[in-house]
């Protein structure tokens, strides 16, 4: 038999059986648009964790106190209580070749009021390269520059304005902040809504380092924001940047994380999640591929006088064994399809309803294909098989 001919045999033998058909796929549409969708979603969260980290800037460095465990991930305990950052450290560090600026933060803790209404926001002091180095898109008003130094302005963002001022302005209006007013001299423009809005800086108050040294004169420097030329070496000028700090402390009770490492730390953990999520959802197509071989089982048993009358006249073990694979081949292909079709669906409406933004690369599209190959050729060659070892004789008589 020609492959064409194999097909066409396949074809018509599965429109015969259309019930027992659509039940054999049924698992094999449910695992591939599963898997297909998880793996989606995984990808899109991944873009997204990189836009955000991204938006930090990717020639950036992050000095904080605490040394890195061995994963490079901070120690969080060691965040908590008096940090050991200088501003000589501040100072070391901008003078290490390749770095284009060094710049103190603090946090600013408590809640940002509005008359006798508190507002849930992120306060950092920084100076004016802040909005150079985070690449702020102003909505409204202006970023404050070094001739605002020591002033009490400050730079809010996006969902705190419309927590506060709703569709109001906000331009010119005070806030408190540790019983100290601040007047509002730019609103950053809105970002793009993701499932990582909420820790994103829509709800950040940025207030020149200058004011807050004078307004809160016992805050500490809780990070040192180090940024690069693009064209430096990462690991090299961490090294640089490593070495300065060591001079200053002379033990290592800091951590210096890159974009890469910041990256890296964030993935291995969400790695193994999405492992084992999709693994639980492979499970269903091996379920599915042990369905298609019982099918395929049953329907060798019921189609053996056939298989006697196409050996009689003239089919070979190989034909008789290559219809039936390739009628498990088909199944499992169809009900892939389907999946996929299933998956893009889902894929549509989480990107319309839900703040996740799941992304179909041809990647996993390939390797949901592959599945389905792998499916139909796994579970159909022991039918197959068993089809093609029939005794012709044998099979005449079978009732």
């Amino acid at each position: 038999m020609t492959p064409s001919e194999v097909l066409r045999t396949a074809a018509r033998a599965i429109r015969e059986n259309r019930l027992r058909a659509w039940l054999s796929v049924l698992g094999v549409v449910i695992g591939v648009g599963s898997v297909l969708l998880l793996i989606s979603i995984g990808i899109g969260v991944r873009a997204d964790i990189t836009r955000q980290v991204e938006s930090l800037g990717t020639n950036v460095a992050f000095v904080m106190p605490g040394k890195l465990d061995e994963t490079g991930r901070p120690n969080g305990m060691s965040m908590m209580g008096i940090s050991t950052l200088t501003m000589q450290d501040v100072a070391s560090l901008g003078g290490v070749r390749g770095v284009r600026a060094a710049i103190p933060i603090t946090f600013v803790f408590g809640a940002v009021q509005k008359g006798d209404e508190s507002h849930s926001a992120i306060v950092l002091a920084a100076d004016h390269r802040m909005a150079e180095i985070r690449r702020e898109r102003i909505a409204a008003g202006r970023f404050y520059t070094p001739r605002d130094a020591g002033d009490r302005v400050c730079v809010i963002g996006s969902r705190l304005k419309a927590d506060i001022f709703g569709s109001g302005q906000a331009l010119g209006r005070t806030l408190t902040i540790q019983n100290e007013e601040f007047r509002i001299i730019g609103v950053l423009a809105p970002e793009e809504t993701t499932m990582f809005s909420e820790m994103s800086f829509a709800r950040v108050c940025y207030i020149p380092w200058e004011t807050s040294r004078r307004a809160f004169p016992n805050a500490q420097i809780n990070r040192i924001i180090v940024q690069t030329e693009y064209e430096t070496d990462p690991d090299h000028i961490t090294r640089d940047l490593r070495a300065a700090m060591l001079r200053n402390h002379q033990v290592e009770d800091f951590g210096i994380l890159t974009y890469r490492q910041l990256l890296a730390a964030i993935f291995r953990v969400f790695n193994i999640v999405t492992a084992l999520i999709v693994g639980i959802s492979a499970i269903s197509l091996l379920v599915a591929g042990i369905g298609i071989m019982n099918i395929m089982l049953v329907t060798v048993t019921e189609r053996t006088r056939e298989i006697g009358i196409r050996m009689t006249v003239g089919a070979r073990g190989k034909d008789i064994f290559l219809q039936f694979l390739a009628e498990a081949i088909t199944l499992s292909i169809t009900g892939g399809a389907l999946g996929v079709a299933l998956a893009f669906a889902g894929v549509a409406i989480l990107n319309a309803h839900t703040v996740l933004k799941p992304i179909v690369t041809p990647g996993a599209l390939l390797l949901a294909l592959g599945v389905c190959i792998a499916v139909g050729i796994v579970f159909g060659t022991a039918p197959a098989a068993r089809a093609s070892r029939l005794s012709p004789m044998d099979a005449l008589r079978y009732e």
